[in-house]
């Protein structure tokens, strides 16, 4: 019963701030689970990945009634992150926990010093145009993205959010809605394969999902109305508290 709760309150936290932030929540989920509930990494990330769909679908509600997501980049981006879930999902069966542990620490780290930074705002704002510039590099993006996302258990939020925000130029609030609704599809991908694998312990999988889309929904609703300089700064106290407890443990065993 003790970790029951313990797993529905990790659920419960990443729900919330994944909702909040517009990502999965696996960036608070599978660090909860390996550094707060000791749960092996190699477990933690199928756990997170399939929560992540259920909290994806439960944030995105919220987005998608206010407008706030860009269906056209959902489709497009989209389909090259699901090719690149399957792939990371298929990786992860040979890749070390430890590197699995410090790549995710280095993304940790890179995102969230990209997202306080921010970007310059335009003097027109026209969002649209970037897209077909950028178009290219976009696709191999979020195909990487996918791959990464599903091999350290992320919905992939961490990187898209500044490839939408940073690169095509969304507004942020834009880009955390359709952040959220490509994870979901995304994440359904790799969840499959997990669950093929029989990877997934639903043990831990059960309340974490129960905790996660009652937080996905609380944290979707008040990221629709949050200020982008509160959750920039959020997101980076957050992520960097994480990624120095991931990467202790590893680099001692370097050291």
């Amino acid at each position: 019963m003790p970790d029951m709760l313990l797993y529905l309150l990790g659920g419960l936290s990443a729900g919330l701030l994944g909702g909040y932030l517009g990502l999965g929540g696996g960036e608070i989920m599978v660090p909860f689970l390996t550094v707060v509930a000791g749960v092996d990494i190699k477990t933690a990330v199928p756990v997170s990945v399939a929560a992540i769909v259920v909290n994806s679908i439960s944030a995105s509600n919220e987005y998608l009634r206010r407008g706030m997501v860009d269906l056209e980049l959902v489709i497009v981006l989209g389909l090259f992150l699901v090719m690149g879930n399957i792939t990371g999902s298929n990786l992860s069966l040979v890749v070390p926990a430890d590197s699995i542990k410090l790549l995710l620490t280095i993304l940790l780290v890179y995102t969230s010093f990209s997202l306080l930074k921010g970007r310059k705002a335009p003097k027109q704002l026209v969002f649209a145009d970037n897209r077909t510039k950028y178009l290219l590099l976009c696709l191999l993006l979020a195909f990487g993205v996918g791959t990464l996302a599903a091999l350290v258990g992320l919905g992939g939020g961490v990187l898209l959010i500044p490839i939408l925000y940073l690169i095509i130029g969304l507004p942020l609030s834009t880009a955390r809605g359709t952040s959220s609704l490509m994870i979901c599809f995304a994440s359904a991908s790799a969840t499959a394969i997990y669950f093929f694998h029989d990877m997934i312990d639903l043990s831990i999988a059960s309340p974490v999902i129960v905790g996660i889309a009652l937080g996905g929904k609380v944290g979707g609703f008040f990221g629709t109305v949050a200020r982008p300089v509160v959750i920039r700064v959020l997101f980076f106290v957050a992520m960097l508290y994480l990624a120095y407890e991931l990467a202790s443990e590893p680099l001692e065993k370097l050291l």
